[in-house]
């Protein structure tokens, strides 16, 4: 045994002096994955934000050890390419160039270190921060959505600490003595295998319904995703069990419309004066949780279950997307936005007419909203139509939530102070006016407001994100109060809506937020018109989408518009089968709804097709085959491959100053909008 260890620890010696770059970057990986691993287990174990709302159980080092082999595995995995390219240059040595190989070897190593460095370091902030790990898309939306200025404001000093601390380890190693540098190689492979085996005893049970995410090394999560996407575009990929069941819906093509039935509701009287309008856009709040007491709690949003009571309650609403820059786009446009990821909310050239158009220059406009607007929202299309007065992150003062969060010191502002600032403007604003509203409370990572708006006390996350629906609806409250104390309710309009709904794990472990999965969860989200001489107080059950509202809107203050000027139908004028709702799933799906809740589903990425029976399956646990939906499958094809198009069509022209032109009231009298 003696002499069966002399000559490993010779023959060592003789490689770490011949491949000294090898067994460094060894050395340095082995570190990183350590802390890596280490900082991740301690955040489990003591953030109150959680990933995926994951609570490890057992002890620290046992956990730590049990997920260890896969970080291990991309260590040695990274070393031995290394080593082997070391091998291929020793062989150059006395030939020209040798140098130059050498050289451009060391900077290739460089970068290979910085880009595992980066790899580690962003997915855990993502883990706590965002709910997720660093995978192709998220790769793909910071190139594309997130500016080097935003990136800074969010790295902190331990962000900085680790992404520099191997750079350190490496180069402290490689020109320190031969006899240290072996002497740590020694040390760092010794432990390896000491851990490795350890943590064959550790990993019993204890990986089992653990994320990927959490469970795979970062490196071998991204690596899996990249070669999962290259795999889902090969022919024949399908990774979703279809069942061969029996159609149990009414077939019908998208266009039919049977003879109308008679109106939901008969268009109200023209008003002697301008109706003021409200949009309290609630920021991530899913339907299926404002009115939920099924575990004992308190409802979280008892004042607007009350007020859904006494006017239009949208009970099957649904956004148009799972993110919000295209769902605000939709309920301020009537529009769908595209069916990619782009969004023409944003392009600087964006025309499209909103409410702000609509509703005239008469108006008094304004938005507020504790959170940064750089972020989530079409600023480029709102200010093409007259910029409203805007107020947001930027010039507001007050006040952030830092509290559990390391973003919260970026994105947004006090809840309560916001309102507070929104309810004075309210004070001060001119008759008629259009005020907007966007929340930020019930978006992750779910702030905590104090005990007066707590009714779960457990500390997950769904129950924190009760909490923060009930300071919503204690907010919405106190605008409804002010507005009647100031004589403004009975002349004014409230369009009370998510703008996405939000998930907690159903479907998929992963499925938290809003922005992976086209589930209801994720789409499904509450809409309430408000005012009693408009709306009398009515359910409606069929699906709706955000593209109905505004066009609703426009009828009951009586603004004519053209029918071919929204994707969406006035509520007012309902058919006995109204058009398919569509929706744009983030994670690149596009969506289909009909009047017989048939939802039609298409990924882009898994190029397959699967189909919910929403009426028999209201929680989409039995996917069926497209093949017994036809009609509705082309209809969903047909609508996506033609509507970028058209919509960029319909923008060129506004641009050009034609092909559209309605009537819209500037105060007291008429005037054309182009």
């Amino acid at each position: 045994m003696k002499r069966a260890l002399r000559k490993l620890s010779d023959w060592l010696t003789r490689e770490v002096s011949s491949s000294r770059s090898s067994f460094v970057l060894f050395v340095c990986l082995f570190a990183m994955v350590l802390v890596y691993r280490v900082q991740l287990t301690i955040g489990l174990f003591t953030n109150r934000v959680k990933p995926f709302d994951f609570h490890p159980g057992g002890h620290p080092f046992w956990f730590t050890l049990a997920n260890l082999p896969y970080d291990l595995a991309i260590v040695l995995f990274c070393f031995l390419i290394c080593w082997l390219l070391s091998r291929v240059t020793h062989f150059m040595e006395d030939r020209k160039g040798f140098q130059f190989f050498k050289i451009s070897g060391m900077v290739f190593l460089q970068i290979v270190l910085l880009g595992l460095v980066l790899i580690h370091g962003v997915h855990g902030r993502l883990l706590f921060d965002v709910q997720t790990g660093i995978d192709r898309s998220v790769i793909k939306e910071a190139f594309s959505g997130i500016s080097a200025v935003e990136t800074i404001n969010l790295t902190e000093v331990r962000d900085y600490l680790f992404l520099l601390f191997p750079f350190g380890i490496f180069w402290l190693v490689l020109l320190s003595s031969p006899r240290i540098r072996v002497w740590t190689v020694r040390v760092s492979v010794l432990l390896a295998m000491f851990l490795s085996c350890l943590s064959l005893f550790a990993a019993g049970g204890r990986t089992k319904d653990v994320a990927d995410e959490i469970r795979l090394n970062p490196a071998l999560f991204l690596l899996s995703d990249v070669t999962e996407d290259v795999l889902r575009y090969s022919p024949g990929y399908r990774n979703l069990d279809i069942s061969k069941g029996t159609r149990l819906d009414i077939q019908s093509p998208r266009f039919k419309e049977d003879s109308p039935l008679k109106p939901a509701n008969s268009l109200p009287a023209k008003s002697k004066h301008p109706w003021n309008v409200i949009f309290f856009i609630m920021e991530s709040v899913g339907t299926r949780y404002i009115f939920d007491t099924s575990n004992g709690n308190r409802m979280p949003m008892p004042f607007l279950h009350k007020i859904s009571q006494e006017s239009w309650y949208l009970r099957r609403h649904f956004t148009t997307s799972n993110v919000s820059t295209k769902a605000i786009f939709s309920l301020f446009s009537g529009l769908y936005d595209f069916f990619n990821r782009k969004t023409i909310g944003t392009q600087p050239d964006a025309e499209v007419p909103s409410v702000y158009s609509w509703l005239g220059e008469g108006y008094d406009r304004f938005l507020v909203t504790p959170s940064s607007i750089s972020w989530y929202f079409p600023a480029k299309f709102v200010k093409s139509s007259g910029p409203p007065e805007i107020h947001s992150y930027e010039d507001l003062k007050f006040k952030v939530r830092e509290e559990f969060h390391s973003l919260g010191h970026y994105i947004a502002r006090d809840e309560i102070q916001t309102v507070d600032f929104f309810i004075g403007r309210l004070s001060k604003a001119r008759e008629p006016f259009l005020g907007t509203y966007i929340s930020f409370a019930a978006h992750f990572p779910y702030f905590d407001y104090g005990e007066d708006y707590r009714v779960v006390e457990d500390g997950r996350l769904i129950s924190r994100y009760y909490n923060n629906l009930n300071l919503l609806d204690h907010m919405i409250k106190r605008i409804v109060d002010h507005l009647r104390e100031k004589g403004l309710l009975e002349r004014t309009i409230l369009v009370i809506v998510g703008d996405h709904g939000q998930a907690f794990g159903q479907h998929h472990p992963n499925n938290f937020m809003h922005y992976r999965y086209s589930y209801n969860e994720n789409l499904e989200t509450p809409a309430v018109l408000y005012q009693p001489a408009l709306f009398k107080p009515r359910v409606f059950g069929f699906p709706t989408s955000h593209v109905d509202l505004l066009p609703t809107l426009l009828n009951a203050v009586r603004i004519p518009y053209a029918s071919t000027a929204f994707d969406g139908e006035s509520i007012f004028e309902r058919k006995s089968i109204r058009k398919p709702i569509y929706f744009y799933g983030y994670e690149e799906s596009f969506s289909s709804l009909d009047s017989h809740l048939i939802k039609v589903q298409y990924s882009l990425k898994k190029k397959s097709c699967w189909v919910f029976d929403l009426k028999h399956d209201p929680d989409e646990k039995n996917p069926i085959d497209c093949s017994l939906y036809p009609l509705q499958v082309e209809a969903l094809h047909k609508f996506v491959s033609e509507h970028d198009a058209n919509l960029l069509r319909y923008n060129s022209d506004l641009n050009e100053k034609k092909g559209f032109q309605a009537q819209v009231p500037a105060t007291n009298e008429v005037s054309s909008f182009k």
